[in-house]
């Protein structure tokens, strides 16, 4: 149990960063990784190769120790969080292709918690800004060429969060129609260029999960767990939509809500995993679509890829959500697809980072998972990796590494 719950600490803390596209966009209009799980927020990006690539490491920079907030990338430049003798928070910036430093934030943070003080939650960049959030719950607004601060808030302070959280603050901000959503106790919406609250949401305490961004029964809503349930908030005005009580007899739930078309997947180790549809006026309907125990994940949140759902629970598994969520296989005994791995797809190809810091590209359908290559990038790491412009951006404890995936036509499946 011990290690069970160290793995949970280094990876569900830095779950929660999601944005919308700018208005009227369908798709990401560049290869950009602005905020956590990609592009649109959901493990989706064009950046996946068709065919196994080269894979050649254009430059690293030393890092000060673990630290799980993953990287973003965006505008040319790339964001990576440390955490230097147990008393500093840094954000640093890096030109993206030469890896030259471009500035360094820090801030002072010697809190005490289980497995250290060091930032949890993914940055997310926006518009020129880059919004971070540390263990202890401050949250600042920098100005992304520079590093300038713009604003700050403290959860403690300014929301009366109280007590921090067994393993800290973890929510990093979601980005909706110029506000900034985080979850200090309520749920919070932030002017983003201001910090000024805009409004305040219920919310039974935050917990250690993804929100998602989606429009389910036509209504544009956050979706997320809090201490004792899943909801959906109204993204204009912080009004709760729907609540549904879920098992959280763990004290932790790590993976997150998964968008299906405009279906719900729920999946977590304490429940069986279930879709859900949604009435005329945005509301979860009781009854599930579809259920399976097969999938049982601890901390991974699953991805669709070409219709279909991969997930981790002991392997890589695959299931159908036409079929009430049957599953088609299960790909055992790999440890690139154990514990945490985090899934990038794109049309009928996906990577998958291992928590084992090793990358591996499969070719999923509904009659199996073939391994097209695989190459291991780093030493363990729970820190979700960053894609740009044909580019891996990743960290383990010791080393912040950029590799480029160079195309080499078609690739042979991998023994």
């Amino acid at each position: 149990m011990k290690n069970r719950v160290t793995l949970c600490v280094w990876t569900c803390v830095f779950c929660l960063a999601a944005a919308e596209l700018p208005a009227g966009a369908e798709k990401p209009t560049r290869s950009d990784w602005p905020w956590w799980r990609g592009p649109t927020g959901d493990g989706i990006s064009s950046q996946v190769p068709a065919t196994w690539p080269t894979v050649k490491l254009l430059w690293k920079k030393t890092m000060a120790g673990r630290c799980a907030a993953g990287v973003t990338a965006a505008e040319g430049l790339v964001i990576v969080a440390d955490h230097t003798d147990k008393k500093t928070d840094h954000y640093r910036c890096y030109d993206a292709v030469s890896g030259k430093e471009a500035w360094v934030f820090s801030a002072d943070n010697a809190t005490k918690m289980d497995y250290g003080a060091a930032p949890r939650a993914t940055p997310c960049i926006s518009e020129g800004k880059v919004y971070c959030i540390g263990a202890a719950g401050d949250m600042h607004c920098l100005e992304l060429k520079t590093g300038k601060s713009i604003w700050r808030k403290s959860f403690v302070k300014d929301y009366e969060a109280g007590e921090l959280p067994t393993w800290g603050h973890c929510t990093a901000p979601i980005l909706v129609g110029g506000k900034l959503v985080c979850h200090p106790r309520s749920v919070v919406a932030l002017d983003a260029k201001t910090g000024k609250t805009v409004w305040v949401g219920p919310s039974a305490g935050p917990n250690y999960s993804t929100f998602l961004l989606a429009t389910f029964g036509g209504v544009r809503q956050l979706v997320g767990y809090d201490a004792r349930d899943v909801s959906g908030w109204d993204v204009k005005t912080g009004k709760r939509i729907w609540q549904m009580e879920v098992d959280n007899s763990n004290g932790y739930i790590v993976p997150g809500p998964v968008a299906v078309g405009e279906k719900l997947l729920l999946a977590t180790e304490n429940e069986d995993t279930r879709l859900y549809g949604f009435d005329k006026k945005g509301r979860l309907i009781d009854a599930p679509l579809g259920e399976t125990e097969e999938l049982a994940p601890e901390m991974a949140t699953p991805t669709v890829v070409g219709g279909l759902i991969l997930g981790i629970t002991e392997g890589l598994l695959c299931l159908d959500p036409a079929d009430k969520l049957k599953m088609l296989w299960l790909t055992e005994k790999d440890d690139a697809f154990f514990g945490l791995s985090h899934i990038v797809a794109w049309k009928d190809r996906a990577l998958v980072f291992g928590s084992n810091g090793t990358m591996v590209l499969i070719a999923p359908s509904r009659s199996g998972c073939k391994i097209l290559g695989r190459k291991k990038l780093c030493m363990d790491t729970w820190s979700h990796p960053a894609l740009m412009d044909g580019r891996v951006y990743l960290r383990d404890d010791k080393t912040f590494y950029c590799y480029q995936l160079e195309a080499k036509g078609t690739a042979k499946a991998a023994r």
